[in-house]
Order: C-alpha cells, then structure tokens, then sequence
C-alpha cells in the first residue's frame, strides 16, 4: 500500500494524547498535595479537556491545537508560579517541538515568538512591581535574570527549529522518494501484469491452435481418398481456425504451374470449376514460396508491397505455406483472413505442422491409390492369364469325376450331368475353372448355410490344389524340354564336322519329336522349284 501522510499523522498525535493521558495522570497525582486552588482546578481541567479529546472522534487540526494550547497553559502557569527558576522552559521547548511536528506549516517559529513574548510580559510586569509569584520562597529576579532566561531558551528554540525543519524536509523527500518508488514499483506490477496477461493469452491460443490442429490432423489423416482429403484439409482449417478463405495448390512436375485444387470459400469452388491456375512469376508470393520452401506472410499494415487479390478483394492478411515432402514442395497452403496482422509467427508454427501432416496424407494417399491400380491391373491380369490358361487347359481334355455306390468314374461325355442338390463353383483368382455338384442320400435336398460355407471352403482349396499341381506339370515339362535342349546341344557339340552335326541334330529331333521325317537345310533358302544351290548341305532322315 502506498504511504498515506494524513493516516500517519493522524497515528502520531493519538499515540502522543494516549501517553499525554496516561502520564498526566502521574504527574496530576503528584502535584494535588502541594497544588494551590486555581493550579487544582487548572491541572483538572486541562486533564478533562485531553481525556475527551483522546477518546472522542476529533479532527486533526483540533486535536493539535487544543494539545499545544494545553502545554502552553501549563507552561505559562509554571513561570507565573516560579519565574524563570523552576520547570516551565520544559514546557515551552515541548511547545515549539511538537508544534513543529504537528503541522505542515511554520506554526513552531510562531510558538517561539509566543514563548518569548510571553517570557518578556511576565519579566516586564514583575520587574515593574505589579505582580508577585505565586509559590512561597521564589528568588529574586533582576532584568538580567530575564533577559539571561530569554536568550537561553531563544537559542535552544533556533536550534530546535532548524533541526526540525531540516528533519522535516528530509523526511518529506523520503516520503516523496518513496511514493515515486511505489508508483513506479506499481506501475511495474501492471505493466508485468500486463505482460503475464498477454502471455497468458497468446498461450491460450497456442493452445487452442494445437487442439485445433490435433482435432484437424486426426480428420485428415482417417481419409484415403485424395479429391477429399484435400477438401477436407481447406474445410477443416476454414473452420476450425475462422479463415474466410482456405485454398490448396498442387503443383506440377516442372513446378512451374500451381493449380487450385481445393477451396473453403464459394469463390474459390468457382475457380476450381474454372480451371483456375497460377503460373511461375516473380512477383507473386507462391513463386517465393516454392522455391524458398518457407512461409510466407503479408498484411496490408505491415508490408507497403501487399498485393491484393482480384478474387478476394476483403482479404487484408495472407499466409501461404509449402505442402513438402521429402524436402520437395509439392503445392502450396494458402490462407486468407479479412482481419489485419492475423498471421504470426506461431501461427505460422502451427499450421506448417498441419501443412506438412496434409503434404505426408496427401503423398500416402496419392501412393496407396497407385498400389491399388496396380493391384487391381495385376489382379485382372492373373485373372485373364488363369481363364486362358484353363480354357486352354480343358479344351484338350476336361476331366471329371462322379462318385457312385462302385466307386469314382470318370466322366467322358460332354452332356451336363443333371444332379440336383448343390453346385459350388471352383474360383481361381475370380475365374470359375470348374464346377462341385452334391446330392444328399435319402431325398434330402436342403443344405445349411454352415454346410455350404464348409463346402465353399473345400472348393476354395480344390481350386488352389489343381492350380498347383497344374504349375507342378508345367514345371515339369519345361525341365524336361530344358533337358532335353541340353542333351541335343551336348551331342551335336560332340563333334566339329558339318555333316555329323546336321546328321546328329536331325536323328535327335526325329526321335525326340517321334516324326516321320526330319529335314535340315543348310545354305540359301531354296526356292519352291527346287533348285539346288552349289555348296548347300541337305539331309533328309525317314
């Protein structure tokens, strides 16, 4: 709390009549025996005056007064009881101290000028003869005595009054010194406040920005689809963060052409219907963007080269971020609000996080549906290889097996076997290779849905099964063709001569191949008419 003067002084003068009071009544007990009449009714009196005055409400200028009046009185009292030879130079010299204490003003040069004149009136009158002290056994005075008396005590005065004034001025720079000091410690306090205040609430905000973009991170990165996740990205943070305009650019391979490919606004939703697109230049804070791969942020306050958009014409702060992956910046987040100096530093922050989060989803995304075509491409691949595989397959022989009371049969005819009961496809790679029929004993003809799923499971594993041992045949055979090749490679290098080679190659082929006739031309085609060549070799093996 800062010094209050008034409440101080109104302390100090309590605290003096509280011990005015209590040692009064000391020095009133002390002095009744010996004490005249008129000092008996004097010291009661002034007693009276000071007990009310200590106990009721009074005002300060009141209560100082009455205490000086009161001092003065006795002290008067005391040299027109003694003269200059007893105790009454105590109570002036109380008199000028405490009057210099008590008020502002120069009331205590007022009370040594009283005391003196006082102190001549009295000297005066008794010197002339017209008054006579009152206590019995007072020495005679001269005009010595008095003028010796009044120098004494003027002297005393000064220096009282002068230590007192000086007191008085120090302490009042003190006090000024120390208001000064509180004022500045309070105005310190408030701007710390102040300070404590803002930093608070920018943290509040930081805070509601980081729950934002968490609530905004985990939306985006639940999608899959990219045309909405990317609606989702401008969506989310128009909404979340109170931008009137959200737009997501995408660039392309060259980076030299940044297409809108998303927008939170109406306007920006036209120009996406438009085709709307942003070319390489300069001048333009999206070039800065891409190739600084850093933030960009503009006001209309702020930077005197703030451009403003044709398209949005209300937008006065601005903030385009990089959409980066793997250090490549892939497109840009750019950012509109109609407040100014709307975009700071944290914010910046905060919303390259989410920016990179949404440049990473949109990179997943774009990769996951690539692995789907291709997943989808191979599967309808394996699917068209398997249908012609087995159609080839079964168009040589289409084997088929019946179970009846003598056992397994073959089936040879093409006819369709009328069975009724159930039929359960065989499905390789979503090809249907073939065909399971069923029929129950005794007429029953109605099959469970956990039968049939048993049975769907069975023909899963067929399918699987003749898929193997077809890739078992086909392994087969081409180990043997491989063998084969390398046993008639082996016997025709047996030798270095023309003729045992064409001779070796050809009985080999005749009898791998179990033909009729084996015919190797060695030298310029010849032509229908069958003309020879000179220097052709020709062997013909039946």
């Amino acid at each position: 709390m800062a010094f209050d003067y008034k409440s101080w002084r109104n302390g100090f003068i309590l605290i003096i009549l509280r011990m005015a009071c209590v040692l009064g009544l000391g020095l009133l007990a002390f002095s009744l025996p010996n004490a005249t009449s008129i000092d008996l009714v004097l010291f009661i009196s002034l007693y009276s005056v000071l007990f009310l005055v200590t106990i009721f409400p009074a005002p300060y200028t009141a209560r100082a007064t009455i205490l000086l009046l009161m001092i003065y009185a006795i002290g008067t009292n005391a040299i027109l009881a003694w003269g200059p030879w007893l105790d009454g130079n105590v109570f002036f010299v109380a008199l000028i101290i405490l009057s210099g204490l008590l008020f502002d003003q120069r009331i205590d040069i007022l009370a040594v000028f009283i005391s003196i004149f006082t102190f001549a009136t009295i000297g005066i009158i008794q010197q002339l003869g017209k008054y006579h002290f009152s206590a019995p056994g007072v020495p005679t005075t001269t005009p010595l005595d008095w003028i010796a008396y009044t120098m004494n005590f003027s002297v005393v005065s000064v220096i009282l009054v002068i230590a007192i004034a000086r007191f008085k001025n120090e302490f009042a720079r003190i006090v000024g010194q120390t208001q000064s000091m509180f004022q500045t410690l309070i105005a310190e306090r408030i701007q710390l406040e102040n300070r404590v205040r803002e930093r608070t609430e920018e943290l509040e905000v930081q805070t509601n920005q980081l729950r934002t973009s968490t609530t905004v991170a985990r939306t985006i990165a639940e999608i899959q689809d990219v045309s909405m996740l990317l609606g989702a990205v401008t969506d989310q943070i128009s909404e979340k963060f109170e931008y009137y305009h959200v737009g997501l650019y995408i660039l392309d391979e060259q980076k030299k052409i940044a297409f809108l490919q998303a927008a939170s606004s109406t306007i920006g939703k036209q120009l996406i219907g438009q085709g709307f697109r942003v070319e390489s230049d300069p001048r333009n804070g999206l070039n800065k963007v891409v190739e600084l791969n850093r933030a960009e942020i503009t006001s209309d306050i702020e930077d005197p080269n703030f451009i403003r958009d044709t398209n949005f014409p209300i937008t006065r702060s601005r903030m385009m971020l990089p959409l980066a992956v793997r250090g490549k910046v892939i497109g840009v987040l750019d950012l509109h609000s109609d407040q100014p100096k709307a975009f700071g530093t944290q914010d910046a922050e905060i919303l390259q996080t989410l920016a990179d989060l949404a440049a990473i989803s949109f990179d997943n995304a774009r990769l996951l549906n690539e692995t789907k075509n291709l997943v989808n491409q191979l599967e309808v691949n394996t699917s068209f290889q398997t249908r012609k595989t087995w159609l080839k397959l079964t168009t040589r022989q289409k084997p088929a097996y019946q179970y009846t009371p003598a056992g397994v049969r073959p089936l040879f005819s093409k006819d369709k076997v009328n069975i009724e009961g159930m039929l359960v496809p065989l499905v390789l790679y979503g090809e249907t290779i073939g065909t399971i029929k069923l029929k129950r004993k005794g007429g029953i003809s109605e099959w469970s849905d956990r039968e049939r799923l048993l049975v769907e499971k069975i023909a899963d594993q067929v399918a699987l099964a003749l898929e193997n041992s077809r890739l078992v045949e086909e392994a087969q055979k081409s180990a043997m063709r491989d063998q084969m090749i390398a046993n008639i490679s082996t016997r025709v290098r047996e030798t270095l001569d023309v003729e045992s080679v064409i001779r070796t190659a050809a009985t080999e082929l005749r009898r791998v191949f179990d033909l009729k006739e084996a015919e190797i031309n060695i030298g310029p085609h010849q032509p229908e008419s069958g003309v020879i060549r000179k220097n052709a070799n020709f062997l013909r093996l039946k």
